[in-house]
């Protein structure tokens, strides 16, 4: 049945108050719409903006698509699974990485492990298949790990730059110890939660005849009423709260620390080598520094962009253009691994490890570990007692003091 424009538009009332009534009650079905003529293009207009709001197309994907998004996704699930349980691995194995810094590590890790476990296969199947076919219990599960996974990184990651801003800026003072590292991550993970409970709690399994015999099911927020106002307004708290926020404190104190850090001289007398070397760490810590504020920044504000956009404005988007928000956002968790473990040789070490890359056999001397680096204040003590007797400066190696560096 062909339905007029004009006669949609005047029927768009009744039509939507109809079309809410089936939602409410938990089964839609187009068909139910023939009855009222024209209100059968404003269900199906309607339905088919649901499709665009959650990402899901009305139409079965493409062969071609369908292997695109299995390629892209499986891509992403293989390398954060690796990555992230190499941290775990590397840190838990290594007592001397045993700090509130290794923490925060292995914190930020377990979350990425979490999302690509929990949320990432069962949003790669939704998109192909196009409905959800793992129940109500999973469609609540899966969208509270989706943004509780999202706030524990960003959270962490503003946890590891404040602890940098302690260590760096302040090194006589004592560092963070393992207690109050799992305290904070305690902190981390209940606000996590917190921020997260609307989004699961306002989450609906709903199924709609799609054509005859064929029956579909969607996971779409069910905000109460005005729902348009609820969705907008936690969207954009979300966004303000739990990202705009945490790249600005993330931003400004790495910008202070790499302030600090080229500013600051090493330790003790300074020979041409040992310039040469603090000088290339210096600007190590700086490029490393900077990336975790842009890798963070520039995965998530495309897709939280896309999301505010849409709840606040309800503009008409392309499947295509989601999923590749969507699975840039994702990718976050494949490069976070990277960032803070390959820039660190004993996490480097432990690669090489798991890896079997040497295959000969080590000797017993390079089994060994790196011997541990003396905090600054511990050199500040060795430094002073060396330079109380001229005799004993001889035996006061400055190879043995540290740079300037972040320690991870």
């Amino acid at each position: 049945m062909q339905c007029h424009i004009q006669t949609c538009l005047i029927q768009e009332v009744k039509c939507w108050f109809l079309f809410r009534i089936q939602i409410t009650a938990g089964k839609m079905s187009l068909d139910s719409f023939r009855a009222e003529g024209e209100c059968f293009c404003i269900g199906k207009k309607f339905l088919r903006q649901q499709h665009r709001m959650v990402g899901q197309p009305p139409e079965s994907q493409k062969p071609t698509v369908k292997a695109l998004l299995i390629v892209a996704y499986s891509v992403i699930i293989v390398m954060s699974l690796f990555g992230n349980m190499l941290v775990c691995h590397v840190v838990l194995k290594n007592k001397r990485m045993h700090s509130a810094t290794s923490l925060f590590i292995v914190n930020l890790a377990v979350s990425d492990i979490m999302i690509t476990l929990l949320n990432t296969p069962f949003t790669l199947v939704r998109f192909v298949n196009s409905t959800w076919i793992f129940g109500k219990a999973m469609c609540h599960i899966s969208r509270f790990v989706q943004y509780c996974s999202l706030h524990v990184s960003t959270l962490t990651l503003t946890a590891i730059a404040l602890d940098r801003h302690q260590v760096i800026l302040n090194p006589l003072k004592q560092r963070m110890s393992l207690t109050k590292g799992a305290l904070s991550i305690s902190v981390i993970w209940l606000m996590a939660t917190c921020f997260s409970l609307p989004h699961a709690v306002y989450q609906k399994l709903f199924q709609y005849n799609y054509r005859e015999a064929t029956v579909r099911s969607l996971c779409l927020p069910d905000f109460p009423e005005p729902a348009e106002l609820v969705w907008k307004y936690l969207d954009l708290s979300t966004f303000l709260l739990l990202y705009l926020l945490p790249l600005l404190i993330i931003t400004v104190t790495y910008m202070r620390l790499a302030k600090k850090l080229w500013l600051r001289n090493a330790i003790g007398d300074v020979t041409t080598q040992q310039y040469v070397t603090h000088h290339r760490n210096k600007k190590k810590s700086i490029k490393m520094l900077m990336l975790v504020v842009v890798v963070f920044a520039v995965c998530w504000f495309p897709l939280n962009c896309y999301v505010v956009l849409i709840s606040s404005l309800g503009i008409r988007t392309k499947n295509s253009l989601y999923f590749a928000l969507h699975w840039f956002a994702m990718s976050s968790t494949c490069y976070n691994p990277f960032i803070y473990c390959w820039l660190n040789e004993s996490f480097r070490t432990g690669l090489r490890s798991l890896l079997c890359i040497c295959h000969r056999v080590p000797q017993p001397r390079e089994q060994a570990l790196p011997p541990r680096a003396m905090s600054c204040r511990e050199a500040w003590l060795e430094q002073a007692r060396c330079r109380k007797g001229p005799s004993s400066q001889a035996s006061c190696s400055t190879r043995n003091l540290p740079m300037a560096s972040t320690d991870l």
